[in-house]
C-alpha cells in the first residue's frame, strides 16, 4: 500500500499518539488506530486524537473520503478497562472524552466514512460503526458487544441503532447475548457492507478497501457532499439516537458506580493479567 504526499497547501496533520494519519490520494485519507499492543482498545487519549484527526480533516477541502482501520491484528477491541481504583480514568472523565467525540463523529459529518475491520471488533470498537457510510470486514472479522458479561449497559447509541439496522432479534444477539458473530452473519444483518477475500492477509485485505476508498475519493466532491446530506437521517431520528446515548449515559454512570460493575472490572483484569500476553483489558 502506497502513500501519496499530501497537497502544498495543505494544513500539516496533527502528531497524535494513538493514531496515525496518511493520504491515499489527494482525496482520501487513512487513519489507523495504532494501539496494536492492546488490540487497538481504546484509552481516554485515544478518545481525543479521533476527534482531533477527523477534526483536522474538516479543514481540507478538497479531502472526501476518509478510512479507518487498525494496526496489527485488530481493528478495535473495546475501551481499556482499568478500575479508578487501579489508576483507571473516571466515569465521568469516560463520559465527558465519549461525549466530546460524539459531537464531531456522529450522522452529520459531512465527508465520507469507511471502515476496514481486520479482526475483532469489540465493545465501541462495534458500536462506532454505526457512524461509517460503509464497513468493510475481512474474512476473520468479528463483532461482539459483552456488556452483559460485565455488567454494563449498551452504549455509542446502540440500544437505538442497533435494532433499528439490523431488527431487534439480530440486535439482541450483540446486546443481550454478547455473543461473538462473524463478517458474513454481520453481512446478513446488515452492519457490513461487504465481507472481503482475503486468505486471511491483513495486508491483502486492507490493500483492496484501499483501493475502493481511493476510487470513491476519485468521485465528485459536490456529488458526495450532496449524497450525504440526502442520506442523512431526518431530525426526528437523530433527536431519538441522541436521546438513546444520553439515556445510555445515565444508565452507565449509574451501573458502573456499583460494586457489582467494579468487581467485574477487576475480575476481568486479572483473567487478562492472568494471560500473560501483557495485555490492558478491553471491552
Amino acid at each position: 500500500m502506497s502513500s501519496t504526499p499530501p497537497p502544498s497547501s495543505s494544513p500539516d496533520p496533527p502528531t497524535l499518539s494513538t493514531i496515525l494519519i496518511s493520504h491515499l490520494s489527494p482525496t482520501t485519507i487513512l487513519l489507523t488506530y495504532n494501539l496494536p499492543k492492546i488490540s487497538n482498545a481504546f484509552t481516554l487519549q485515544s478518545y481525543h486524537d479521533l476527534r482531533t484527526a477527523l477534526l483536522w480533516t474538516l479543514s481540507l477541502p478538497k479531502i472526501t473520503t476518509i478510512l479507518l482501520t487498525g494496526a496489527g491484528r485488530h481493528y478495535c477491541a473495546g475501551k481499556v478497562l482499568i478500575p479508578p481504583s487501579a489508576g483507571g480514568p473516571t466515569i465521568a472523565q469516560e463520559i465527558a472524552a465519549g461525549t466530546a467525540l460524539a459531537e464531531v463523529l456522529n450522522e452529520s459529518f459531512p465527508k465520507i466514512l469507511i471502515a476496514a475491520v481486520n479482526g475483532a471488533a469489540i465493545g465501541w470498537g462495534c458500536t462506532q460503526l454505526t457512524n461509517f457510510d460503509l464497513v468493510y470486514a475481512s474474512t476473520n472479522a468479528f463483532f461482539q458487544t459483552p456488556f452483559m458479561k460485565l455488567g454494563f449497559v449498551p452504549e455509542g447509541g446502540s440500544s437505538y441503532t442497533f435494532p433499528r439496522l439490523m431488527g431487534r432479534q439480530h440486535a439482541a444477539r450483540l446486546l443481550v447475548g454478547s455473543e461473538r458473530v462473524s463478517a458474513k452473519e454481520m453481512y446478513v444483518s446488515g452492519l457490513v457492507t461487504e465481507v472481503i477475500e482475503d486468505g486471511g492477509d491483513r495486508d491483502v485485505f486492507l490493500e483492496k478497501v484501499c483501493k475502493i476508498a481511493v476510487m470513491i475519493g476519485g468521485y465528485s466532491e459536490e456529488s458526495l457532499r450532496v449524497v450525504k446530506e440526502l442520506m442523512r437521517p431526518g431530525e426526528g431520528e437523530v433527536l431519538e439516537r441522541r436521546k438513546a446515548g444520553e439515556k445510555e449515559r445515565v444508565a452507565l454512570q449509574r451501573v458502573l458506580s456499583g460494586e457489582g460493575a467494579s468487581r467485574a472490572m477487576e475480575q476481568f483484569a486479572g483473567r487478562v493479567k492472568g494471560g500473560g500476553n501483557g495485555s490492558s483489558s478491553k471491552l
